[in-house]
């Protein structure tokens, strides 16, 4: 082979990894949504059953800019939890420690995002603020976002809107989270075109942070296939299956049937990890933490 061959070869090699997918790094993503107060939860099965990242659901965003904490109480009942009021954080101490404590001590969790979903007004507050007052360092969104940032020491952002899908505004509020410190990540189940939308103008102005995609591939999102979300998004998805219970059970997931599903994908789509999602479901049911904790980890390594 002549050395002009050769130097080919080389620089076609350089070309093929520099065209790698950007979101490369996070091919080992094992994530699971906790939707009940993280207060109840088992710290130390979450710690050590090979999660990396875990998903708090859900913050909402009250029309004065507020922030609270929909959780779950003992009996079942919903509890609506101020947690920034003002631009000051009000949750108690023992709600930061917790959520701080999921990074702490031995732990495989590096990542620790919060969740915000359309199930009330969020994200129509979200749009009427930015449309109102903006996105600037002054206004209510972003000193109560910093603040809950701080507080209970956070990673990312998890976009969840299923119903307002309005781009100017979800733009401009990613762009601000990027400002504060956190990155971005979505949690879509039908919509790819908005997304695809939302994904181009955030990479355009804020390059790495709309960073993950957490695909529902259960209850509305059942039909989705990961591979034609991927090549619509171009980015990586990482598919999300319901954990076994009690609310819809046709639409949960064995530990066993989640591991056949995640090495399909994989192999098919090279997906960029998988994920749970949780409503307190393992402890209610008395699942396995660590058995679906580890039907991930033995294929994304």
């Amino acid at each position: 082979m002549g050395l002009y061959t050769v130097v080919n070869a080389v620089l076609f090699g350089l070309l093929l990894l520099a065209s790698a997918p950007s979101n490369a790094a996070a091919s080992s993503v094992t994530s699971i949504f906790l939707f009940k107060d993280v207060l109840q939860s088992n710290t130390t099965a979450l710690k050590s059953s090979g999660f990396n990242t875990l998903l708090i659901f859900r913050i909402g965003v009250l029309a004065n800019g507020d922030l609270v904490y929909y959780s779950t109480g003992s009996a079942g009942e919903a509890v609506d939890a101020p947690v920034v009021t003002g631009g000051s954080y009000v949750g108690g101490t023992a709600l930061a420690d917790k959520v701080k404590s999921f990074k702490t001590g031995t732990t495989n969790i590096d990542r620790v995002e919060i969740s915000l979903v359309s199930h009330d007004t969020t994200f129509q507050n979200i749009r009427d603020l930015i449309n109102g007052d903006g996105t600037g360092s002054d206004t209510a969104l972003y000193k109560n976002f910093e603040a809950l940032k701080v507080a209970w020491n956070l990673d990312a952002f998890n976009n969840d809107d299923e119903s307002v899908y309005d781009v100017s505004s979800t733009v401009s509020f990613a762009e601000m989270l990027g400002t504060i410190g956190y990155k971005y990540s979505i949690a879509p189940y039908t919509n790819s075109g908005f997304w695809a939308n939302v994904k181009g103008q955030v990479d355009a102005a804020v390059p790495d942070l709309f960073d993950r995609a957490y695909l529902q591939v259960y209850d509305g999102g059942a039909g989705n296939n990961p591979g034609t979300w991927q090549s619509t998004l171009g980015m990586e998805v990482i598919p999300v299956v319901w954990v076994t219970n009690d609310a819809k059970p046709s639409q949960g997931t064995t530990a066993g049937q989640a591991r056949t599903k995640f090495t399909d994908w994989f192999s098919r789509y090279q997906v960029a990890g998988g994920g749970y999602w949780n409503d307190y479901d393992i402890e209610k049911i008395g699942s396995s933490y660590t058995s679906y904790g580890v039907a991930l980890t033995d294929i994304f390594q």
